[in-house]
């Protein structure tokens, strides 16, 4: 197994769910992490409130203590994806709360000076929890959209031009949609998976999803599409499976690997296209070498609870974050074997 090494570590004070590096030049030691906490009810109101904060790091090799450069108050955060692309000048962050808002804020960088800025927001329904997010423009920023995943089950496709307008809805689970995701080669081809174990492909042009798969044996609860190799998808459930797909052909997985966890995200190393970041629930979070099968080369059980938010940066450290014991980590794998 590689060595795999804790850097540094920080109290979240929110459950942590979700961490993302900065994708694009120069900003790419640029950090967020996403918490959610359900408060205490007040008296007098029938039901708790989620709240969450988004915090801004920055983080770089040299790094030995972790310290905030900004805290933003908000509810509940589910999700966050970065735009792989500068908009109108700024990099641009996705967030999705328990509240049902979509959030998108803009990196501001004044002098060297960082903090994100809210520049749109929109509510995709009342009374659910809009649960992920992800953007169209991975490999092209030509016409980017976000597509959102909700607790009804539901997917929604948003187009991003100075505002945000609804351009599709489909009703596509039985119970909660975890995951939504775009194929980064094909921007009007997205997925989704749900708690009621099935994993759909759509074109966006279309009413209806193209594809209806129910191999995985539980909850469909993380997909992502490759930015280097075309037609490589991956899919991770709460039945502790990886899953590698050829997106051409989505009636059988072509492999599967047991991670000995849920796998709640799943990250492709933005250098190495062969290595895979798993956050694998109660069973922490895995590396995985993708040869003709993957296979698990490092596994980080540094964490006590719930992992489930992972992310590589583009040098290499990972970001790693739990749920109810409130951590964050920064650590690296040593990676030559590969």
């Amino acid at each position: 197994m590689l060595d795999w090494r804790t850097k540094c570590r920080w109290d979240t004070g929110y459950s942590a769910d979700s961490v993302e590096w900065c994708p694009v030049q120069p900003y790419t030691h640029v950090l967020v992490c996403g918490t959610y906490q359900l408060s205490e009810a007040e008296e007098g109101q029938p039901k708790q409130k989620r709240l969450g904060k988004i915090y801004l790091f920055t983080v770089d090799e040299d790094t030995t203590e972790l310290n905030p450069i900004q805290t933003i108050e908000t509810s509940g955060v589910l999700d966050q994806k970065w735009c792989y692309h500068f908009i109108e000048s700024h990099p641009v962050l996705a967030v999705v709360t328990s509240e049902g808002l979509i959030q998108l804020y803009r990196l501001i960088d004044k002098e060297g000076i960082l903090n994100l800025e809210l520049w749109l927001e929109e509510q995709i329904g009342r009374d659910l929890l809009a649960l992920s997010i992800d953007w169209s423009s991975n490999k092209s920023l030509r016409d980017p959209s976000i597509v959102v995943s909700d607790s009804s089950g539901s997917v929604t496709l948003w187009r991003v031009e100075g505002k945000l307008t609804k351009e599709g809805e489909w009703n596509s689970h039985g119970f909660e949609a975890w995951i939504a995701a775009f194929n980064y080669w094909s921007p009007n081809v997205f997925y989704s998976g749900g708690d009621d174990c099935v994993f759909k492909s759509y074109d966006t042009r279309l009413s209806e999803p193209v594809t209806t798969n129910r191999s995985h044996e539980a909850g469909v609860t993380a997909i992502r599409s490759h930015v280097e190799v075309e037609h490589q998808l991956l899919t991770g459930s709460y039945d502790e499976q990886v899953r590698v797909w050829d997106a051409r052909s989505l009636k059988r997985c072509i492999t599967e690997t047991d991670v000995n966890g849920g796998v709640w995200r799943l990250k492709w190393h933005p250098r190495r296209p062969n290595i895979i970041l798993a956050a694998c629930m109660y069973g922490g979070f895995r590396v995985l070498h993708m040869d003709d099968q993957p296979k698990v080369v490092s596994e980080y059980l540094e964490h006590e609870s719930i992992a489930y938010g992972a992310d590589w940066s583009s040098k290499g450290l990972i970001a790693t974050c739990s749920f109810y014991d409130c951590k964050m980590h920064i650590s690296e794998v040593i990676l030559d074997l590969y």
